[in-house]
């Protein structure tokens, strides 16, 4: 039997809107009904690519519109909160670019509805659908590298400078998603410092960030919109071995480092052997190999597959849950000074 293409309106043509628009357009299992941005300049440049298609001005009129199914949202990240409201509330299923909303308040409402009106909510973690991040996971389950000890992440560029938010809440989604889907746990505490450079801004153009997690593994995070070279860069230090993943390496993203540091019986002036020193060990390093495929065209795969299986996608409402508790603490910290912040667990149905 043959499934008819699923309508969907794609909302917000900003930055990213017209990169999963185009991934949209490429995927059979749907068609673009709807185009919808509250820029008529925006609306006016791309509509006459895709005809056919209904132009909206208002995310009401796309919750109006029953001939939509399901809806893509890459709108301003403090505008998601209402309008992934409104497309819910409409009967939409929901893929809504990251962050899910501006606070763990605001997202866990949206959680909580969408679950009680059985909608597919989902937010677009994109590297989690990254093959080179899901061989990481793969390394690290299988104890490649052993027991973890630190992992340090980079990302920096100059620009895009938001006004909506800070440099954290901008960037750091990424990697806080890529730490909790390769660790499977919160962290215990957090701290982050940051600032402003631009005194009329006031959003934070640099964050730099520390998460404790259990099991005494420590990560990093360094966001800036304000480096004159693109770093996307995280390095994962184990017991046994090292490894650096690269995503501006699209030809070697991954590297193993047969490399470490390790506890070696020292001799004492008694001839036991009750101390220790440290001694590095220097192996080779090799890269991994990673499929190809683009992550935004698996993401958006994964999205029309959850909503005609009705399955909780990867992404899920629950993990962005996550996400936000631990940018809610690191932003708390920020704001604070760098204070420690531990952040708010999260559960199902907390709103109720």
């Amino acid at each position: 039997m043959t499934t008819k293409p699923i309508p969907v309106a794609m909302c917000g043509l900003g930055r990213w809107g017209p990169n999963l628009l185009r991934n949209l357009r490429e995927n059979p299992c749907c068609t673009v009904a709807a185009l919808c941005d509250r820029d008529q300049g925006s609306l006016d440049a791309t509509a006459p690519l895709h005809p056919g298609v209904r132009v909206y001005t208002s995310i009401g009129d796309v919750a109006a519109d029953e001939g939509i199914r399901a809806a893509v949202v890459a709108t301003p990240a403090g505008l998601h909160h209402d309008h992934v409201s409104l497309l819910l509330e409409s009967g939409k299923d929901v893929l809504v670019e990251k962050p899910l909303a501006m606070t763990l308040g605001e997202a866990t409402k949206l959680v909580d509805r969408a679950r009680e009106l059985g909608r597919i909510l989902m937010v677009g973690h994109t590297f989690l659908f990254n093959p080179a991040v899901r061989r990481v996971k793969s390394e690290i389950d299988n104890g490649t590298l052993g027991d973890l000890h630190l992992i340090l992440a980079q990302r920096l560029s100059l620009g895009s400078i938001r006004t909506d938010c800070n440099a954290l809440w901008n960037l750091a989604p990424h990697d806080i998603s890529i730490l909790l889907h390769w660790l499977g746990r919160l962290p215990d505490r957090v701290s982050a410092r940051g600032i402003a450079f631009h005194e009329g801004h006031k959003q934070e153009d640099i964050a730099l960030c520390v998460l404790e997690f259990p099991g005494r593994v420590m990560a990093s995070i360094h966001v800036s919109w304000l480096n004159p070279v693109k770093v996307r860069e995280m390095t994962i230090v184990g017991s046994n071995r090292m490894l650096t993943y690269n995503d501006v390496n699209t030809a070697e993203p991954l590297v193993l480092h047969d490399q470490g540091v390790s506890e070696v019986p020292l001799m004492d002036p008694e001839g036991s052997f009750e101390r220790f020193q440290l001694q590095v060990r220097r192996g080779e390093s090799k890269p991994l190999a990673v499929d190809q495929a683009e992550p935004l065209a698996l993401e958006v795969d994964h999205f029309l597959d959850c909503i005609t299986t009705r399955r909780e996608p990867i992404g899920s409402g629950t993990e962005a849950l996550r996400v936000s508790s631990v940018l809610e603490a690191l932003d708390l910290s920020l704001k604070r000074g760098g204070e420690t912040v531990v952040p708010q667990p999260v559960t199902e149905g907390a709103s109720k």
